[in-house]
């Protein structure tokens, strides 16, 4: 896995860069475990409601632009992880559900994730990073 190890000796690592070397990790694991699937894209996937949302529903969870968040959607189409239909209560819009194959992928990815975690904690302590996930979240909900 990467590490800080990979940051140059004389600079001062800041939070942001921290985040991207976890996130390499983690993108690094994805595909070799669930190579179907990209953070990005599982971060869309995991705002799916057994009965789906339309695009612009998604757009709004996930804090995208309904055009980004379209986007995303036709790659996961094509890749068969969901299905877009007409919505029932608004033929214009379209309803996004996981298939099979996406609840398969979502199933894998947060084994892949329950993976890295167990080694981050094994890494630093339970306690430690029991901790340092509370701080985390705490932060990332402001």
């Amino acid at each position: 896995m990467i590490g800080v190890n990979h940051v140059p000796a004389d600079l001062e690592p800041h939070v942001p860069l921290l985040m991207g070397l976890v996130f390499a990790q983690v993108r690094d694991r994805l595909g070799q475990d669930a190579p179907a699937l990209r953070p990005s894209q599982l971060r869309v996937m995991e705002w799916l409601p057994a009965d789906g949302l339309t695009i612009t529903e998604l757009a709004e969870r996930t804090g995208m632009t309904t055009q980004g968040c379209g986007q995303f959607v036709r790659q996961l189409a094509g890749t068969g992880m969901v299905a877009v239909e007409p919505d029932g209560q608004d033929r214009r819009a379209k309803r996004v559900t996981l298939t099979d194959r996406g609840r398969e992928g979502l199933a894998r990815a947060h084994g892949v994730l329950a993976a890295c975690e167990r080694e981050w904690a094994g890494a630093v302590g339970e306690e430690r990073y029991r901790v340092f996930r509370e701080v985390l979240d705490q932060v990332a909900r402001g």
